[in-house]
């Protein structure tokens, strides 16, 4: 439940608390979930579908399917000729401390949380004369908060009530092109076009004296990278994997309006502002290897480098201060495949496991995600089905935020 910490009505105090965010920012650290914090975590560095998911959320080093683009597009070179897939999943994040919850404004008693269903991955890729091309399209991030709502009541009688509201994604299609360029060697390219977008508002309405305060923000994103990577054989049991993923910027096309309604006194004030404003993301990149104990049981290990600290953001000319710096993220995983006779056919029905730490880029506190991951599967000659889960929980801020990420992948290959 939400209650009112700070519920002054008095104009000038509202426009400093939601109009100039800026200024309030400045002296206070939000964390985990600064207003363009992806849910979730900081660090994505492509798509988990559900088999990946299952392994550890590992994708560096080993592919079942055409995400491995976005990932480590080197890994395209060994699906077979023709590949289509399609993810869905379902997430659940707790939060404590964003936009005004938490900040100033209204407190929770409890970590706030929010779950989402999304289709967040579909994709194909074909094999032409040695050459592996492939063309995707993921749900990258997602920058949706739990609403918020509180209204002070006396006897029987609503007298104001504050709402916020915030949604937002970003999209990525991915054009990539993969080759074996050496015995046991293969590399891959990818071009990646995003685009997105973000909403909030703020609302505060006195009903006692018919006054009601908005403020309303709409961001548009587009921005451009190139990822890639490289796979080796290095001998029949062992394969090590290198992928990158270039800094760049995400443009942002920022829109304001804050609004002083007052009917009783016929005044109505729009004060309207835009923006042209940039997130430059730094670069990331990654080592995987994947170890086969048997031909049914493989070992699967990720580390993947965030170079935070090159992290900038300037939000309607203001430049932010993200005291970040770099970090990391460690995966590990297996899986087991057991062969079943069904109907006179042979499928197959892997068993993973895997364990993951994510340290998130805030310097304080010292934040940092453990997620623990299980999944399955079925799969015949030219179709798979995948699920994959996975549970985790924060710490480092005290509030022990937690996830969790159920997803269901479909694919075929000829």
């Amino acid at each position: 439940m939400i209650k009112t910490a700070h519920f002054s009505l008095c104009l000038v105090v509202l426009i400093i608390l939601i109009a100039l965010p800026v200024t309030s920012a400045a002296q206070l650290v939000i964390g985990q979930y600064e207003d363009e914090a992806p849910l979730r975590s900081w660090n994505s560095f492509g798509l988990a579908t559900a088999s990946s998911v299952g392994r550890g959320e590992t994708i560096l080093a080993l592919a079942e399917d055409c995400s491995a683009a976005l990932s480590n597009p080197a890994l395209l070179a060994g699906l077979p000729k023709f590949t289509l897939s399609l993810s869905g999943s379902y997430s659940r994040s707790t939060l404590f401390r964003y936009s005004i919850i938490n900040t100033g404004v209204l407190i929770s008693d409890k970590n706030p949380g929010i779950g989402l269903f999304a289709l967040d991955f579909g994709g194909l890729s074909f094999r032409l004369k040695g050459w592996t091309f492939a063309l995707t399209a993921v749900l990258s991030e997602v920058y949706d908060r739990p609403r918020a709502y509180a209204q002070i009541d006396y006897q029987g009688v609503t007298y104001s009530a504050i709402q916020f509201e915030q949604s937002g994604f970003l999209r990525t299609v991915n054009v990539a092109v993969a080759r074996e360029i050496g015995r046991g060697l293969k590399a891959g390219i990818g071009f990646n076009f995003i685009r997105g977008e973000l909403h909030r508002k703020v609302e505060d309405e006195d009903f006692e004296n018919d006054i009601t305060i908005s403020h309303q923000v709409s961001q548009s994103f587009s921005g451009f990278y190139v990822n890639g990577g490289l796979i080796a054989s290095i001998t029949d049991r062992l394969d090590l994997a290198l992928a990158f993923r270039t800094a760049h910027d995400k443009k942002s096309r920022d829109q304001s309006a804050l609004r002083y309604q007052a009917p009783r006194g016929g005044t109505d004030i729009l004060i309207s502002g835009a923006s042209d404003d940039i997130y430059h993301l730094p670069w990331a990149a990654g080592l995987g290897a994947r170890y086969e104990l048997s031909p049914k049981f493989c070992l699967l290990g990720d580390l993947t480098y965030f170079q935070w600290s090159g992290y900038r953001v300037t939000y309607f000319g203001e430049s932010e201060e993200r005291d970040f710096g770099p970090t990391f993220k460690a995966a590990v995983g297996g899986e087991y495949t057991v062969p079943v006779r069904l109907f006179k056919k042979e499928i197959f029905l892997p068993l993973r496991f895997g364990l993951a730490y994510d340290r998130q880029p805030m310097r304080a506190p010292r934040s940092a995600y453990t997620v623990c991951t299980l999944g399955t599967g079925v799969h015949w000659r030219t179709f798979g089905l995948d699920i994959g889960g996975l549970i985790g929980r924060e710490s480092g801020s005290g509030r022990r935020l937690e996830v969790m990420r159920v997803c269901l992948s479909l694919s075929a290959g000829l």
